[in-house]
C-alpha cells in the first residue's frame, strides 16, 4: 500500500476507495492472486486491482474458464485467490467452479461487481438479483451496499475479515458481491483524510488485517506450522483395541506435500494393508496393494479382504465403485475416518469415529500411540495371526494384479490403458499429474504404476467442464518453475472447455496436455444402460469426429498425434523440455478402452 498520506489522497471515488481498502484487506488476510474477467460495472475492482502492486494479476475473456483457472491455481498456489467478475450473467458463469470448490474444498473469493438497489428488478440492462446467487456453496456470503461515507471503513474491513474468517480460513469459497453507481471510472482526485481518520492510528500504519482472529492458518494443506492437538481418549483406547486385529488403511485424496511417510510408518506399526487412490500421493507405494481393483473384483480376495474387522481411512472422495462397494456391504467394529475438513465425507454411513485435523499429523500421532502399546505386547501372540494373514493378502493380491495387467504389459498396442499404465513412470517425480475426470481418473486408478509424482484432480463434484482451465491455473500456481505439468483429458472434456487453452499460452513450464480422442463419450460404454445399450453411441457417446490440430493451430500451440507407442514415449519426452505447452493426442478406437477395462475385471473374477 502507498504512504498512508498518498493513500487517502489518490482516489477519485469511493467506488475506488472501497475497492483498495477490499483488496489490500484480503492480500493482508494473505490472499496473493487475484482473476479478472473484463467488464464495465466492475471496473473500480479491475483498477484497484491493477493499482495493487503486491497482487499477481491473471486476466481471461470467459469467466467459467477463469473460475476454473482460479481453482486450479488455489490448489497449487495454498492460497485463496480471488475472481473478480462484472455482474448479471457474468457472475452466474462462476457457479460451477463455486460449486467445485465448495465440494472439493478450495477456498475461492468471488469478487462480483453488481447495481445499485435502485436499478434491480426494473428492467434495467445487466442487472439479475445476484443476492445469495450461488445459493449454499459458498461458506459465507458478505452483500456490500453502496459505498457511502455514513459507514465507517472499519466496518468494511472488519466484515470483510469476519467472512473470510468462515469461509476461506474453513477451505470454503467466499462471495463478496459489491454494489456501484456510476462513475465507474476515475477522473479527479479526492481528499479523504478525515474518511479515513480513525484507521490513522493502527491500520494505515500496519500490515495486518483490522480485525485479526485467532484462528489464522491460510494454507489449503496446513499439515506444516500447526499446533498438535492431543488425541481424545477414546480415540487412543479405540485405536489400541483395534491394533491387535485384521484392519485395512483406505487412502483417499490427499494432498500434494502430504508427509506420504506419516500413512506408512502407521501401516507398519499396524501390520495392515494399505488401499491407496490414484489421488493418495502413495499410490504406487510399496505398502499399498497394487492394481487393487483386481483383488477388489476377485471373489477369493474379498473373502480375504473380509477377514479384516476395523477401516481406517486418511482422505476422502474414494474413486473406486469397487473399493465403495467393499466398504459398504462389509459391517466393520470401528471404521475410522480422519480428513482436514468437517464436512461429512461418508456416502455408505458407516464410520463410527471422525477425527478432523491434519492427516500426516494425527497419522503419526496414532502411530506413536501404537508402537508404545505394542512395545509392550507379546510380539508373538500379539502379531501370528495378523501378520500371517497380511502376508498372505499381499502374495495373492500380487498373483492376482499380475495376472490382469500381464497382457496390457506385454502388449506393442498404443491404448488408453497402456498410455495409464506406462505414463507416470515417464514422468520425474517433481511433476504433477492433473487427471481428467470421466474415464482418464478410472483408468489411471486401475492401471498406473510408478506413480511418484503428485497427482491432482477436480473430484467434488467430478464434472467435464473446466479441466483445460483447472490445469492452466495449477500450472501457473506451482512453485518450482522447472517442474512439468501433464494433463491427462478425453476428448469431449477438451472440446468442452476449448477455448481455456488462451490460458495455456502464458505457461513458461513444461505444459503437456495428452489428448486421449476415442471420438465420444467412452465411459457410457461401462454403464450398465440395459436395454437401452442400442441407444449408447447417438445419445450418450456422442461421436464428433473432431481432433485438437486446428485448436492447438488457433491458439498457437505445438501439436502432435501420435501413432505407436515409440513415438509416444519420444514425443513425451520432447515435450517435456519445452517451457510451454504441448498438445499431444492419441486416437484410439471407439470402444476399445472399455473393453480393455471389463477384459481386466473379468479376468480378475477368474484368477
Amino acid at each position: 500500500m502507498n504512504s498512508p498520506e498518498t493513500f487517502a489522497h489518490k482516489h477519485t471515488s469511493l467506488n475506488a476507495l472501497w475497492s483498495a481498502l477490499l483488496l489490500e484487506e484480503l492480500w493482508r488476510l494473505g490472499v496473493r492472486h487475484c482473476c479478472i474477467a473484463p467488464g464495465s460495472r466492475s471496473a473500480p475492482l479491475t483498477l484497484a486491482a491493477a493499482e495493487q502492486n503486491k497482487l499477481i494479476k491473471h486476466t481471461h475473456f470467459d469467466e467459467r474458464g477463469l473460475g476454473y483457472f482460479a481453482l486450479g491455481l488455489a490448489k497449487t498456489s495454498k492460497t485463496p485467490v480471488i475472481i473478480i467478475t462484472t455482474s448479471g450473467t457474468a457472475v452466474a458463469n462462476l457457479y460451477p467452479a463455486i460449486i467445485e470448490a465448495r465440494q472439493s474444498h478450495v477456498p475461492l473469493i468471488a469478487l462480483t461487481a453488481d447495481r445499485p438497489p435502485e436499478l434491480i428488478n426494473c428492467g434495467a440492462n445487466q442487472a439479475i438479483d445476484q443476492q445469495g446467487i450461488f445459493g449454499r456453496y459458498p461458506g459465507n456470503i458478505l452483500n456490500l451496499p453502496t459505498p457511502s461515507e455514513d459507514i465507517p471503513a472499519r466496518w468494511l474491513l472488519s466484515s470483510i475479515d469476519q467472512a473470510f474468517t468462515t469461509s476461506c480460513s474453513e477451505y470454503l469459497p467466499l462471495h463478496i458481491n459489491c454494489m456501484f453507481r456510476e462513475p465507474l471510472y476515475p477522473f479527479s482526485d479526492h481528499d479523504f483524510s478525515h474518511y479515513l481518520a480513525p484507521l490513522s492510528h493502527d491500520w494505515l500504519y500496519h500490515t495486518e488485517a483490522c480485525t485479526r482472529y485467532q484462528k489464522n492458518s491460510l494454507t489449503i494443506l496446513p499439515d506444516t506450522n500447526r499446533p498438535e492437538i492431543p488425541l481424545q481418549p477414546l480415540t487412543t483406547d479405540t485405536i489400541k483395541k483395534m491394533a491387535g486385529d485384521c484392519g485395512i488403511i483406505v487412502v483417499g485424496r490427499m494432498a500434494p506435500g502430504t508427509d506420504r511417510q506419516a500413512v506408512i510408518r502407521l501401516a507398519k506399526t499396524l501390520g495392515w494393508p494399505v488401499i491407496a487412490d490414484i489421488q493418495s500421493q502413495i499410490h504406487s507405494s510399496p505398502e499399498t496393494l497394487a492394481h487393487s481393483d483386481c483383488l477388489l473384483n476377485n471373489p477369493d480376495g474379498i473373502k480375504r479382504l473380509t477377514q479384516a474387522k476395523h477401516i481406517i481411512q486418511l482422505g476422502g472422495f474414494l474413486l473406486s465403485k469397487s473399493l465403495m462397494r467393499f466398504l459398504n456391504t462389509h459391517c466393520w467394529e470401528h471404521y475410522l475416518f480422519i480428513d482436514d475438513t468437517s464436512s461429512k465425507l461418508d456416502p455408505g454411513h458407516w464410520q463410527t469415529h471422525r477425527i478432523i485435523g491434519s492427516v500426516a499429523q494425527i497419522g503419526n500421532q496414532l502411530s506413536a500411540t501404537l508402537e508404545h502399546h505394542i512395545s509392550e505386547q507379546d510380539e508373538k501372540s500379539e502379531k501370528t495371526n495378523k501378520y500371517l494373514w497380511l502376508q498372505q493378502l499381499r502374495k495373492y493380491s500380487h498373483q492376482v494384479s499380475s495376472f490382469c495387467i500381464a497382457e496390457l504389459k506385454n502388449s506393442s498396442q498404443l491404448s488408453q490403458a497402456w498410455i495409464s499404465l506406462t505414463l507416470p513412470g515417464m514422468l520425474p517425480d517433481s511433476a504433477t499429474l492433473f487427471l481428467g475426470n470421466s474415464l482418464p481418473v478410472r483408468l489411471f486408478d486401475l492401471y498406473a504404476e510408478n506413480t511418484q509424482c503428485s497427482v491432482l484432480t477436480n473430484r467434488g463434484t467430478s464434472g467435464i467442464d473446466g479441466l483445460l482451465a483447472t490445469a492452466a491455473g495449477c500450472a501457473t500456481g506451482m512453485t518450482d518453475s522447472s517442474s512439468p505439468l501433464v494433463t491427462v483429458i478425453g476428448d469431449t472434456s477438451f472440446l468442452y472447455d476449448l477455448n481455456s487453452l488462451s490460458l495455456m499460452r502464458t505457461v513458461r513450464r513444461p505444459v503437456i496436455i495428452v489428448l486421449l480422442n476415442n471420438d465420444g463419450g467412452e465411459i457410457f460404454r461401462l454403464l450398465p444402460l440395459g436395454k437401452a445399450a442400442h441407444q449408447v453411441t447417438q445419445y450418450f457417446q456422442i461421436p464428433h469426429g473432431l481432433d485438437g490440430f486446428h485448436a492447438a493451430s488457433m491458439f498457437g500451440l505445438s501439436y502432435h498425434c501420435v501413432k505407436d507407442q515409440r513415438e509416444f514415449c519420444n514425443t513425451i519426452t520432447q515435450a517435456l523440455t519445452f517451457n510451454s505447452c504441448s498438445i499431444i493426442e492419441v486416437k484410439t478406437p471407439a470402444g476399445q478402452a472399455a473393453k480393455q477395462i471389463r477384459e481386466t475385471i473379468r479376468q480378475a473374477g477368474e484368477k
